[in-house]
């Protein structure tokens, strides 16, 4: 087993959803959305640091209660056009400098996937260290990325261009964007 300190994940959740209002705290099966995908983690047999980035008091507040670390995004970040990525590498750079702590590994989870758990979440680790990968993504029975999960070594999140050692885990997770994705979810796709 890796050391604690090896594994740092993210989960980037703004406010302001175009589709869903609010759809990072859209409460299903009895709970915020956010909280399925904090829950995962927290079980994660790699024991990983987790932090929640947003730009939203609200989101924060509810990941607070889950004892996980927070980060208050800047508004900047947390635009449409900004990428997923950016706001990881903002997370990354903050824990950093506040815990002065470099991760090996950081995992880049989606907070509107609220099908997750552990065992998604460990594949994807052991996938990634198993073939020595800069990067794993999940993916969906299509092999198309579903965006629940990205997994990659602390230098791969830095690098100038995309990663050339990549692969994917099947995970065939929902990624919620409207409410008809919930609707489906809460007629038995749990």
């Amino acid at each position: 087993m890796r050391n604690k300190n090896d594994f740092l994940i993210i989960i980037p959740a703004r406010a302001n959803s175009k589709r869903l209002k609010n759809k990072n705290i859209f409460k299903i099966w009895n709970k915020p959305m956010i909280a399925w995908s904090i829950e995962a983690a927290k079980k994660s047999k790699f024991a990983p640091k987790i932090l929640v980035s947003s730009d939203s008091s609200d989101i924060l507040r509810i990941a607070k209660k889950y004892n996980v670390l927070t980060l208050k995004r800047p508004k900047l970040l947390a635009k449409d056009n900004v990428p997923k990525l950016i706001a990881v590498r903002h997370a990354v750079r903050n824990f950093f400098r506040k815990y002065k702590k470099k991760p090996n590994y950081v995992i880049s989870l989606q907070a509107n996937s609220p099908q997750i758990k552990k065992y998604h979440i460990d594949k994807v680790i052991k996938h990634l260290i198993k073939f020595d990968l800069n990067e794993v993504i999940s993916v969906d029975k299509n092999l198309n990325q579903d965006g629940a999960i990205r997994a990659m070594k602390y230098e791969s999140l830095f690098q100038k261009s995309l990663s050339a050692h990549v692969g994917c885990v099947i995970t065939n997770l929902v990624d919620v964007h409207k409410l008809k994705d919930i609707k489906m979810l809460e007629n038995g796709n749990k």
